[in-house]
């Protein structure tokens, strides 16, 4: 019998694996470094929220959460971000037979739900990787971090754009076509005993509501059939019933419209409402087209992405501080030096910082080019102007600049106040064309506060420490952004909503730290 089954149930094609499988790997090989970073951290906590340790399947084995965890970081790290290519890995992959431990291959639906249960604490995985990474890499300081962000397409519709100022505009129209039916529906509510409707800047899609259930009542009260179609005459009322109604529909729309966008965005896309239209790098069409997506922000130490984050915000001014409190969540402090590039340079990063005990190393817009000879020696830049004993200015031309007045500054966070100075007498100086372009004659606004913050990051960043971190900022945070787009191919999303988005980039994050790890390690021993 034994025989038999030999002859018959024998394909070419099979093969026989030793129940040992790490021994078929080298020990310099991607799994077993993997391996020997996370054998110590139990997988299982992360799921302990969810209320469900392990996977069950009708009449085949338990598939712990915890090994296909493992499998689907070992797949980020090497490049393999598709469920149904980590599905096929885990199948044929000697590697994730081995991370899986005996147990049978999961679907690409499984592996899904294991991704979609962490989008609440993935950020608790890269924490607790990173720590492994500094236990092992003895230069990795986290106190020493490089900013920078970079714009990512959503997965969203090109063309699936909401405008504010567009909704804001149709809405004044809707408001105006009200007030001019106003009289009307007023003579008429007075017929039927109906308090009439104010004239009002602006109504809601309630309000037009309540208008439609009165036309409604009057128009059942009186028995008033309606027609539709050609040839027909519709009483005033019917008429009224379907502006009304029409209005009510629009109103609420351009409402929801405006609540997704909120207070801080101008736009949002209709297939993804998280993400905001910017204008990317990577324009294909070459006309400056903007797209939906989002501000990926990421601090790197040592070459090692120790937090992710996105925003909705275009520029990178805003994001510093909450970016700073989100690193300050997972790890318990701020980092004592955020090098950062113009880009991050404000009134409200600066003070931030300062009143946190964080040094002050990002550059702010103007500082490259108060470096250039030019600009140093061009008598009319308000650093070359004297002041007198008051605290006036005085221009090339001896004329003084006095103060004027107070102009609040541009701040999100704290409230802070330019100085304005001016000159009066400007007329028929010979210097004018070279001064300034102002009808009024030349005026400097100046805030104290922070040309005494700018000083303090001149002072920080040519220092000897800051000339070497300033050069290892571009090295290091560029490094990450170029290994991201260009050897992992991740220029887009592929998951929908800010939350999955964000779940993605992550674990990117991750799988980008295990592969930086194992190459340092090898690169050190050669």
């Amino acid at each position: 019998m034994s025989n038999y089954l030999a002859q018959f149930n024998y394909i070419t094609t099979q093969i026989q694996l030793p129940l040992n499988l790490e021994v078929t790997f080298k020990v310099s090989d991607e799994v077993i470094t993997f391996n020997n970073l996370v054998k110590d951290i139990d997988f299982n906590k992360f799921f302990i929220s969810k209320g469900i340790y392990n996977i069950e399947t009708r009449g085949r084995k338990k598939k712990t959460r915890a090994n296909i965890l493992k499998a689907i970081l070992f797949a980020f790290s090497i490049g393999a971000r598709s469920t149904r290519d980590i599905e096929d890995l885990c199948k044929h992959d000697t590697r994730f037979m081995f991370l899986l431990d005996g147990i049978d291959p999961p679907s690409h639906v499984t592996i899904n739900n294991v991704i979609n249960s962490l989008s609440s604490n993935i950020e608790d995985v890269l924490v607790e990787i990173n720590k492994k990474i500094m236990e092992n890499d003895k230069e990795l300081d986290p106190n020493i971090v490089y900013i920078d962000g970079t714009k990512l397409e959503a997965y969203a519709n090109k063309y699936s754009f909401v405008w504010k100022k567009a909704i804001l505009k149709f809405k004044d129209k809707l408001i105006q076509k009200i007030k001019r039916l106003l009289p009307e529906l007023n003579e008429l509510l007075i017929n039927y005993d109906f308090p009439i409707i104010e004239d009002k800047d602006s109504y809601t899609s309630s309000e037009l509501l309540d208008i439609v259930i009165i036309l409604i009542s009057i128009i059942d009260k009186e028995g008033i059939p309606l027609v539709y179609g050609k040839g027909k005459r519709k009483d005033r009322i019917q008429k009224l019933l379907e502006f009304f109604d029409e209005y009510q529909g629009k109103m609420l729309e351009y409402t929801n419209h405006l609540e997704i966008m909120g207070d801080k965005r101008n736009s949002y896309s209709k297939t993804d409402n998280d993400a905001t239209f910017m204008r990317m790098k990577d324009d294909h069409m070459r006309n400056g087209q903007l797209k939906a997506g989002y501000n990926m922000q990421i601090a790197v130490s040592n070459e090692y992405i120790m937090a992710i984050e996105l925003y909705q915000d275009r520029t990178d001014f805003a994001p510093f501080i909450p970016f700073l409190h989100y690193f300050d969540s997972l790890y318990g402090f701020y980092p004592l030096y955020p090098i950062a590039d113009a880009g991050y340079g404000s009134y409200d990063n600066y003070r931030f910082c300062f009143e946190n005990g964080i040094g002050l190393y990002q550059k702010y817009s103007m500082y490259s080019k108060e470096k250039e000879k030019k600009y140093k020696k061009n008598p009319f830049n308000r650093i070359n102007f004297i002041k007198d004993d008051d605290g006036n200015y005085i221009c090339p031309n001896n004329k003084k600049l006095i103060y004027s007045h107070n102009t609040k500054m541009k701040t999100t966070v704290y409230e802070a106040y330019n100085k304005v100075y001016r000159c009066n007498d400007c007329d028929g100086c010979p210097f004018r064309e070279k001064c300034t372009t102002s009808k009024y004659g030349r005026t400097i606004s100046y805030n104290e506060e922070l040309e005494s913050y700018k000083q303090i990051v001149r002072d920080n960043l040519e220092s000897e420490k800051g000339i070497k971190l300033r050069v290892n900022r571009s090295i290091q945070v560029e490094g990450a952004f170029g290994v991201m787009k260009e050897n992992m191919r991740y220029r887009r999303f592929s998951r929908r909503t800010k939350t999955n988005a964000r779940l993605e980039a992550i674990l990117v994050a991750i799988g980008m730290n295990i592969s930086k790890f194992h190459n340092k390690k090898y690169r050190t021993i050669q």
